[in-house]
């Protein structure tokens, strides 16, 4: 397996939803899909969540 580093950080900065909201939603839905495909969530668990995330961002 090829070895993967970090080589930099650009616009290193907080991510809060004031700020990034798009990305912040992005990033927590694909969390959600990824649980998803695990089999950690049911298809009815996820479209709860992913409704109230929908929600908390919008």
């Amino acid at each position: 397996m090829d070895e993967i580093t970090l080589k930099a950080i650009e616009n290193d900065h907080r991510i809060t939803r004031k700020t990034d909201s798009e990305f912040l939603y992005e990033f927590q839905k694909a969390v959600l899909l990824a649980l998803l495909e695990d089999g950690a969530l049911t298809e009815m668990q996820y479209r709860y969540a992913e409704k109230k995330l929908r929600r908390q961002n919008f």
